[in-house]
């Protein structure tokens, strides 16, 4: 699952130039964390209508800020959860069968709403903290 949001050089440009690159460093690290904290739980309420176990559910998790570009991942905690997940998406076939699970398409569900408001609420985040 990936979602890039694109036209955030300019204002980090302008964070820079007002508080110096160490301050600004901290303070888009900050943004980056807190919007992934929110992805984390639209992923994680995108989950839970079809928890069983609650293993998918449990094991959501959101990466530490990763440089070049600066990001934050959204995932699962253990690799063997994510084949599952990836059934669990797109769906399966059993004996020439195609088996649609009860999660069919809510990840992307998830990503289409991380889409839509990630860049706002980074923006958002950034100018607060920037202040």
């Amino acid at each position: 699952m990936s979602v890039s949001v694109t036209g955030t050089n300019e204002i980090i440009r302008n964070i820079e130039a007002k508080l110096g690159k160490n301050r600004a460093n901290r303070v888009i690290n900050k943004a980056l964390r807190k919007t992934g904290e929110k992805n984390k739980q639209i992923v994680k309420q995108q989950v839970s209508s079809y928890i069983d176990t609650g293993k998918t559910y449990d094991l959501v998790i959101t990466s530490n800020v990763k440089t070049n570009p600066k990001r934050v991942e959204t995932g699962w905690a253990s690799k063997e959860r994510a084949p599952l997940v990836h059934l669990n998406e797109f769906g399966y076939t059993v004996n020439g069968r195609y088996i649609r699970p009860r999660g069919f398409g809510k990840l992307q569900g998830a990503v289409d709403k991380i889409k839509g408001s990630a860049f706002n609420e980074m923006h958002d985040e950034l100018k607060e903290l920037g202040r």
